[in-house]
């Protein structure tokens, strides 16, 4: 296949480095060539040139952007202070975006970059690979015909390790907010949450820390948020640090009145127990959609690698598709502000003391 489309990527090693495979994402499409990195870590720029067969390699990211032309740009640093910065430039040189999650370290800095993309007439795609697996569409089609009844709440739970709490929140709980919202197809209006310390105190702005990875600010060692959304649907979060099985509870359940759907394992693996119940002494049925989905494939579209790597690579394509068609991505820079509007209406809501409605009006950090 011809090459059509040109790639950059910025990255810093050390900081942030490339991102969940934003930077090797390029390497799985025939019909995008990388044209040029930027990295101002010297030795990081060297190898990632060698890693992705690039030839033109820059120290600094402006100087690519205004000596390069490029389609799409991935911002690949995990670290989020330079996100605004990095995206804010790659609009203004004309190129669409795919932008590792979290978006942005405040609300007022995600507002500006969807602003300065629209203002550009470009696109933005942001890395929650969750809601771009095959089995998270299909599970969204079942919901929509009824497959568990009506919809009635929602169960979210981060991996609760050593980053439970606050960090769990900003870390993970953007990628389980995003995909509770593709699959229900609707924005929560409204936030309740309660944000403590280990030993049970409720935080202050006194007890906020920079968190790491330059996520900006955090606090809290367990978060118990409640969200509401249009026609009766609740949905929970909860988080606590330092349990002792982290990893298995990370997902969603979504509770209807004749099932219950579970999403797990970053959003690859969705099942749908046929009971709106669940009871140890009670046997019911349980549908492996993940299985129905990939079978639904045409054999060549069936994925038999690394899921994450197939999902980006579907972001990808879907950003410029959307740039062509003149609409926005599935995974587009509002979704990644509806996720960062979730976390911060947690601290809002716990600091007021009461429940707080999302949007929410105040786009600077709720703990500054």
């Amino acid at each position: 296949m011809i090459k059509k489309y040109r790639a950059g990527v910025i990255g810093r090693t050390g900081r942030g480095n490339y991102g969940h495979g934003l930077d090797r994402v390029y390497l799985e499409m025939d019909e995008i060539e990388i044209i040029a990195v930027a990295d101002d870590n010297p030795e990081g720029l060297k190898e990632a040139g060698q890693r992705l067969g690039a030839a033109k390699l820059y120290s600094d990211y402006r100087e690519m952007l205004a000596k390069e032309k490029f389609d799409i740009v991935s911002v690949a640093p995990r670290w989020l202070v330079p996100h605004h910065d990095m995206v804010l430039a790659v609009a203004e040189a004309g190129s669409c975006v795919f932008l590792e999650k979290p978006m942005a370290v405040t609300l007022a800095e995600a507002d500006a970059m969807v602003d300065a993309c629209d203002k550009a007439g470009v696109k933005m795609g942001i890395a929650h690979q969750g809601r771009m697996h095959a089995a998270v569409h299909y599970g969204k089609k079942l919901l929509k015909e009824g497959v568990i009844g009506t919809i009635l709440s929602a169960q979210m739970r981060g991996k609760e390790d050593r980053r439970g709490g606050g960090e769990d929140l900003m870390v993970l709980g953007t990628h389980t907010f995003d995909t509770l919202r593709f699959m229900l197809d609707a924005d929560p209006e409204w936030v309740f949450a309660h944000v403590s310390m280990a030993d049970g105190r409720p935080v202050t702005k006194a007890d906020a820390v920079e968190g790491p990875e330059e996520m900006g600010l955090i606090a809290g060692d367990r978060v118990h948020a409640l969200y509401g959304f249009k026609n009766g649907v609740t949905a929970t979060f909860e988080s606590r640090r330092n349990q002792s099985d982290s990893g298995g509870r990370f997902g969603l359940q979504i509770w209807g009145s004749e099932g219950i759907m579970s999403v797990y394992d970053s959003s690859q693996q969705i099942r749908i127990y046929e009971a709106p119940f669940w009871r140890p002494d009670r046997e019911a049925p349980v549908r492996d959609v993940t299985a129905e989905a990939i079978a639904a494939l045409p054999p060549d579209e069936r994925p038999t690698k690394d899921l994450q790597m197939v999902a980006n690579v579907a972001i990808v394509r879907d950003i410029l598709r959307a740039r062509e068609e003149g609409r926005e991505p599935i995974n587009s820079g509002r979704d990644g502000r509806w996720a960062l509007e979730m976390i911060h209406g947690v601290y809002a809501s716990h600091l007021s003391s009461k429940r707080v409605a999302l949007p929410l009006t105040n786009r600077k950090h709720p703990l500054a």
